[in-house]
């Protein structure tokens, strides 16, 4: 290794940004850009010029998130953010295709040779130094400090304690409480959200925890999560559910390193306050080798209210490994402009009670309207619940809101199904999806 890149390895991530921006701005024709800004796999700025940023600009990065994971994901993606200014998004990659991270510059419209299409219109060095960027990412550190993980490191002697989900307990109740908790047979099922505005790549699923059985009931054990909530042992239903989805996900890598999806669980007040839950995912994902992206974490708007610090904290940590956190019942009241901007947001539910009676309420419309346009300036996605009828999702999708999420439009179906879908849709037609269709031929073969 040179002294050069030593130094390069051991220099602050803003300054290295620094380093690859002056780089594109060289290569660049004078005033070709009026706005660069290089993000990572999380779309986080990384650096930026001047400018004001509109919803139009966090709407590009959400299109980068969604179009350039996979290892056949194109180079670059364009978006109009104006009727005179375009957002090109340069895919940044590491030395073995993933995707890294990317490069937006706004450039007025006149400036692009054959509307932008091709990724010619760029000089070549602007595309070397996106494709350095992304190696350069690739370096950086991902595990989460222990600040932010509520303690310590844990010791590898302690590992395997945690993967096992033994929280400290000693109370006989309590005690026959974990053991039923950690033998109670799981199973899990997913609800796909339907999408609602065009051109949206990413699918969504929510996972739901059920009783496995011969004769599935269908129904959530609530009687069991209330009492291990009531107990504080939340945290062991939660850890055994979202390490059985990162061992399905990671059993199906090739899939979903190049199909754009993520898989929300649900975490109660448990798990948002015990300190090691964030250190159990981060184990998880790292034994998996999983993109982190894949999964989500879902909590309850009221945590917001009851305990903002231990959601601030949980967001952080979701956002250093690059997994997401979805917001359910979101409503309007103080507060929901920060709750929208923190680290690792991507979705937010909003509260049936706003939509229950839509088409019949003037207010109701308004409040939804802000909530779908208050998520698309913090560059993230939203979704109406329990949705089933058609005329609804036509007044939502007007609303400007993302997704529904009904057992109607959409039914929970055990993971299995999932696998089956994708089969039953490329036996009718690969070519609807290029990435499935790019799978089923590699995996015949």
């Amino acid at each position: 290794m040179s002294k050069m890149t030593a130094a390069l390895n051991l220099a602050p991530l803003d300054l290295l940004a620094n380093t690859y921006a002056q780089r594109v701005i060289a290569a660049l024709p004078l005033m070709w850009a009026q706005r660069i800004s290089l993000h990572n796999a999380n779309g986080d700025i990384c650096w930026q010029t001047g400018g004001v940023w509109t919803p139009s600009d966090r709407e590009a990065v959400r299109l980068a998130l969604e179009r350039f994971v996979g290892q056949t994901a194109p180079m670059r993606a364009d978006l109009a953010i104006s009727t005179q200014q375009t957002a090109v998004l340069l895919r940044s990659s590491d030395q073995s295709n993933a995707f890294r991270g990317f490069i937006m510059l706004v450039v007025d419209n006149h400036r692009l040779r054959g509307k932008g299409q091709s990724i010619n219109d760029l000089p070549v060095p602007v595309q070397r130094a996106a494709n350095d960027w992304g190696t350069r990412l690739a370096a950086v550190p991902t595990i989460l400090p222990a600040a932010e993980a509520g303690g310590p490191p844990i010791p590898a002697s302690q590992v395997d304690r945690l993967l096992s989900f033994g929280p400290a307990v000693g109370e006989p109740q309590v005690e026959e409480l974990f053991a039923r908790l950690r033998a109670f047979p799981l199973a899990l099922v997913a609800q796909a959200l339907t999408p609602l505005q065009s051109g949206t790549r990413i699918r969504r699923y929510e996972i739901y925890l059920r009783e496995a059985s011969d004769v599935p009931s269908g129904e959530a054990p609530l009687t069991l999560m209330r009492e291990a909530e009531e107990q504080r042992l939340g945290s062991v239903l939660d850890r055994r559910v979202s390490g059985a989805l990162i061992v399905w996900l990671a059993e199906r890598n090739q899939i979903f390193a190049d199909e754009p999806a993520q898989f929300s669980v649900n975490i109660s007040a448990s798990s948002l306050r015990d300190p090691n839950f964030l250190r159990f995912i981060e184990l998880c994902v790292a034994k998996a080798t999983l993109w982190p992206a894949l999964i989500a974490f879902e909590v309850n708007q009221k945590c917001w209210r009851e305990d903002p610090e231990a959601l601030r904290r949980l967001s952080s940590g979701l956002g250093i490994l690059g997994a997401g956190l979805v917001i359910d019942d979101a409503s309007l009241h103080e507060g929901t402009a920060e709750l929208f901007s923190l680290p690792a947001m991507r979705l937010v539910k909003i509260d049936r009670s706003l939509t229950s009676d839509l088409a019949n309420s003037k207010a109701a419309q308004i409040r939804v309207a802000g909530i779908a346009q208050m998520a698309r300036v913090a560059g993230i996605h939203s979704v109406a619940k329990q949705v089933e009828r058609f005329e609804e999702q036509e007044l939502l999708r007007a609303l400007g809101v993302d997704f529904v999420q009904g057992h109607g439009t959409e039914p929970a179906t055990p993971l299995a199904s999932l696998d089956l879908q994708r089969e039953q849709r490329l036996i009718v037609d690969p070519a609807a999806d290029p990435e499935l269709a790019h799978f089923y031929i590699k995996e015949s073969h």
